[in-house]
């Protein structure tokens, strides 16, 4: 029996120096189990454990999962042969999402030149390089009706007219059926969280957007389809998507940051102080941060996620802080949550939170 220990005891600087070794050690072991993969692979090993192949010994004999079996085969297999890639992967300069993404499109000729600009790339960086290398054509626009199971329950689909706008895209030449990654299936919960990327790259600045709508959002296209008719003649749905994505994004600055072509000139403002910072350090300190999150650890390393950002008031604004663009900075929800706990205790934040 496999026992965890239990880890409370630990202190903050002893639990991330045992996690930087134990990333530091999973590396090395990711590089040596590519290795053994590979070699097992080439051998044919596999045939003598009743298996009809490498895939159905890693899923059956040791209940690895399909996709993490796909993975480490089509990596191995890579690995095999372009060595440097297992190197790479034991330094952490490679992941083993990333070779797998690679394996089909390194050669003799380039596989030296794309594995340096691969090094240290996360996967939607790699995603562009693959699509630099290997261009796909642009996906025909296409909206068909969901069957009501894909979406949600069949009444609640029928009353809502979920519909999808696609492109179809096919496994890429040469891939394997066994090396195929099993589709993921949306779960009501997980619609809450941070979505991810939709857009697929294609080619270079060329990508495939796939998103499901409603019926109202599907009249909302058309009637746009129509009343720019004369702008848009053939009515591409994508400059129709991009003229609307223009106007909500200036809206949303405008709103949010006070982001503007034509700012107002400096209003006197009430001596009465007041939360709400002004539109014009707001602006600044928007632009100046380049809307992410500016905050930055104990090595000199910043955040910069622009997901849920706010503005941040360096000396607490409840501590006598005040709106000079010296004391305002971005910050994620997160990190913006974090210096609260910070400064004024988790409990008591904790109660803020659930009071509000």
């Amino acid at each position: 029996m496999i026992h965890t220990p239990s880890l409370h005891h630990l202190e903050k600087d002893q639990l991330l120096q045992d996690f930087s070794a134990l990333v530091d050690r999973d590396r090395r072991d990711t590089a040596t189990m590519l290795a053994y993969v590979a070699e097992i692979d080439r051998r044919k090993l596999y045939l003598e454990h009743a298996c009809p192949s490498m895939f159905a010994f890693c899923t059956k004999r040791f209940r690895m999962s399909e996709a993490i079996a796909a993975k480490r085969i089509r990596a191995g297999r890579a690995a095999c042969r372009f060595p440097s890639i297992l190197r790479m992967i034991g330094r952490g300069e490679l992941h083993l999402s990333g070779v797998h993404q690679l394996a089909g499109h390194l050669t003799e000729d380039n596989h030296e030149e794309v594995l340096r600009r691969a090094k240290h790339k996360s996967m939607r960086e790699i995603e562009r390089l693959v699509a630099e290398i290997s261009p796909k054509p642009d996906v025909p626009f296409s909206i068909r009706a969901l069957p009501a199971r894909q979406v949600q329950s069949a009444t609640a689909a029928e009353e809502s007219g979920s519909l999808e706008i696609e492109g179809k895209e096919n496994l890429p030449a040469g891939t394997r059926p066994e090396e195929a990654t099993p589709s993921r299936v949306c779960s009501p919960a997980a619609r809450t969280a941070k979505p991810k990327s939709l857009a697929t790259p294609l080619s270079p600045r060329r990508y495939k957007l796939q998103v499901t709508i409603g019926q109202e959002a599907r009249d909302k296209l058309a009637e746009l389809q129509e009343l720019l008719s004369h702008q848009i003649p053939d009515g591409d749905a994508a400059a129709v998507i991009e003229r609307a994505l223009d106007a909500l994004l200036a809206e949303t600055k405008k709103k949010k940051a006070a982001v503007t072509n034509k700012p107002q000139a400096t209003r006197k403002t009430n001596s009465k102080k007041t939360r709400m910072i002004p539109a014009r350090v707001r602006r600044e300190v928007f632009k100046r941060d380049e809307g992410r999150c500016a905050f930055v650890d104990a090595e000199g390393r910043r955040c910069s996620s622009a997901w849920q950002v706010e503005f941040h008031h360096r000396m607490p604004y409840a501590r006598g802080g005040t709106h000079d663009m010296d004391n305002i900075e971005l910050r994620c929800r997160a990190h913006n949550q974090y210096e609260a706990e910070l400064e004024y205790g988790a409990r008591f934040m904790a109660t803020r939170r659930h009071s509000a």
